[in-house]
């Protein structure tokens, strides 16, 4: 069986893939512009949602500034159905090349590892929704699927 805690670090070009838990709370903090107990809060859960493999959680660092770029969420995990919720956001300033460089790892994560053939998405950015659907994702209702 697939167990998604051991798919951490992922390690690309400039980025750096890794659980909630190896950040430092103010840096998770001024990511996603919350308060250090809510920041608790978010990564404890996030750690027993993927020791239970149901969800599993990156912050996304750039390798030269250590300056978190993006959370992608990977909730719901269903591995009898092939199916879960995708959840992903970008830093404001974030670039194009490094939204390249996620999205083909996460398209190689959610195909080929752990082949994944139908995400609920909820405001998926279209950079993201683009590249599936150029690559045998049909996007229907709010869902990524396999076609």
């Amino acid at each position: 069986m697939i167990k998604v805690k051991s798919y951490r670090p992922f390690i690309t070009e400039n980025l750096i893939w890794d659980f909630p838990s190896r950040f430092k709370l103010k840096t998770v903090s001024d990511f996603l512009q919350k308060d250090i107990a809510d920041i608790t809060d978010f990564i404890s859960e996030t750690a027993k949602e993927t020791m239970s493999n149901k969800s599993v959680y990156w912050f996304i660092e750039d390798k030269r500034n250590h300056q978190i770029v993006s959370l992608v969420a990977i909730r719901s995990i269903d591995f009898d159905h092939n199916s879960a919720t995708l959840q992903i956001s970008f830093d404001d300033n974030i670039s194009d090349e490094f939204i390249q460089e996620i999205v083909e790892r996460l398209f190689i994560f959610v195909n080929d590892q752990i082949s994944l053939s139908e995400l609920k998405v909820d405001k998926i950015p279209s950079k993201v929704s683009n590249f599936f659907t150029l690559n045998g994702y049909n996007l229907n209702n709010n869902k990524l699927i396999k076609g």
